[in-house]
């Protein structure tokens, strides 16, 4: 999957719904960014008014002061069930259902020093145990967000923290009554820094299944995934072999079983009635 656009892992059922459908075509995402910047200002979701008190209560709630929100939002990703509208300083948003009008989370900016510490040892942990070679730092800025039960009216028990720092972006979510955390990392590797024998596997898989001579531009971890590409291929690593790869014409090659979306919404749908009540 392709965190590197990470707002916020901080919808979870977005990030489960992501990890359950495992990595998104190279090729459909080259596609899909370019239609994003032709159909840009398609973006703009206007607020209906008979939702807009909703939202605006969530977040005074939120806030514990009267925050005035913008009278557009945006659909993220272009997923038709997900609307952010901000506040007017920026400070503050809200993830909301269009069609049902169901809030999934109010968010805000922190900083690092109000955030719990164990959360920020979860956010380090995870990086280090994904990519350990690299010294990490924290940018001072973090988004955390809350989930929101809609039956109820009032926020869950699901947290979200969104870290970061140079090259890299951490998630926690946080089940904060049952104390359990569940982090997720994207780092930005230098291609200087790869082993020579994960490249080395990676070249010799781009070959036999394109017959074209790998040159890599761009290497991440992605939830202990290394991905790699270059101007025409992307491949997907995992225990130093190769899982997946994907030429920029959305050609598509992988060694383990593809999940539909079908599928993956099929199995999400539990999860997002369990977490947000709907």
């Amino acid at each position: 999957m392709n965190l590197k656009k990470v707002i916020l892992a901080s919808l979870i059922v977005s990030s489960m719904l992501a990890t359950l459908a495992g990595p998104i075509p190279a090729g459909a995402e080259a596609a899909q960014e370019n239609q994003q910047e032709q159909q840009s200002d398609n973006k703009k979701v206007p607020i209906d008014k008979k939702l807009a008190p909703k939202l605006q209560k969530a977040v005074n709630q939120y806030a514990g002061k009267e925050v005035k929100l913008k009278d557009t939002g945006e659909h993220i990703n272009n997923n038709e069930s997900l609307v952010t509208v901000q506040s007017a300083d920026g400070n503050y948003g809200v993830g909301f259902d269009p069609k049902s009008g169901n809030i999934w989370f109010v968010s805000n900016k922190t900083t690092i020093d109000k955030v719990d510490k164990k959360f920020q040892d979860e956010a380090l942990k995870e990086l280090k145990n994904a990519y350990s070679k690299k010294k990490y730092v924290f940018n001072k800025e973090v988004t955390q967000s809350r989930s929101y039960d809609n039956s109820k009216g009032k926020f869950g028990d699901y947290m979200f923290y969104e870290f970061s720092g140079k090259d890299f972006t951490v998630s926690v979510n946080a089940n904060i009554s049952e104390g359990y955390v569940i982090p997720v990392a994207r780092i930005d590797i230098d291609k200087k820094e790869l082993d020579p024998n994960l490249l080395k596997s990676a070249t010799e898989a781009i070959k036999t299944a394109f017959d074209h001579q790998f040159d890599v531009t761009k290497a991440q971890i992605e939830q202990r995934t290394w991905v790699l590409e270059d101007d025409k291929v992307t491949v997907y690593m995992e225990k130093g072999k190769a899982i997946s790869l994907i030429n920029k014409q959305g050609h598509q090659v992988t060694t383990n079983k593809e999940m539909t979306e079908k599928e993956a919404k099929e199995a999400v749908a539990p999860l997002a009635k369990k977490l947000f009540n709907i």
